[in-house]
């Protein structure tokens, strides 16, 4: 991914990259939609050095693809591309909280207890499909920090990102959720039990994998 950069200093390219991927992370530019590098750089008020930059700067994060005739588009997950974006999540989260739970001290814990704490009431309120996304975006990240290792957290904000086009499926935001899911989580970190730790975090994500998986099966993925 490309680094954060203060916007007074960012280049036109990097402005572009900042704009078209928040279009695409906010939905305003769906899955399989293209991205004309004129229409882009008239939308802009950029030139098309600066707007096909920043169209490759986001294939390499994987939120753009090319097609033969076609040109740019925003990627479009199949059920297998998401099926390997879970999995890779998995592995790198169930490393991350291995090194966290170890590595983290009882302050950040307790930090990230309250953030689950505040995660699990707005799902069992049923709140907001937005709310809850950001919040659990904002969970899983600072568990890998905790982790220490930099190159945990980026692959997972990568991650992060890619899953984001599936958007969250009617199947998925209808499911009865565990209570207090992501409390789970964190109490055998704070009891140091890294094995327990691992195991509470897989059925997590594994049932956010078959609840994705089943509603792309179905072509419910929006």
């Amino acid at each position: 991914m490309s680094p954060s950069i203060s916007k007074k200093s960012e280049t036109l390219g990097q402005r572009a990259y900042r704009e078209i991927r928040r279009r695409i992370v906010d939905g305003e530019l769906s899955p399989g939609e293209r991205l004309p590098l004129r229409g882009l750089a008239e939308d802009l008020g950029m030139s098309l050095a600066p707007i096909g930059e920043a169209i490759r700067d986001l294939g390499r994060d994987g939120l753009v693809e090319h097609e033969s005739g076609v040109g740019a588009r925003v990627r479009k997950l199949d059920v297998e591309s998401l099926r390997n974006q879970h999995v890779l999540r998995i592995a790198v989260e169930c490393e991350a909280i291995r090194h966290a739970t170890v590595l983290s001290t009882d302050t950040h814990l307790e930090d990230l207890r309250s953030l689950a704490s505040e995660l699990d009431k707005v799902i069992d309120s049923g709140g907001s499909p937005e709310e809850v996304r950001r919040l659990d975006s904002e969970f899983h990240l600072q568990l890998a920090k905790l982790s220490g290792a930099r190159s945990l957290v980026d692959a997972l904000e990568a991650n992060q990102l890619v899953r984001l086009l599936s958007r969250g499926s009617v199947l998925a935001q209808h499911a009865p959720k565990p209570r207090e899911q992501h409390l789970k989580i964190v109490e055998p970190m704070l009891a140091r039990d890294i094995e327990r730790a691992v195991v509470m975090l897989r059925a997590h994500c594994e049932q956010s994998m078959d609840l994705q998986l089943r509603s792309a099966a179905v072509g419910k993925l929006v």
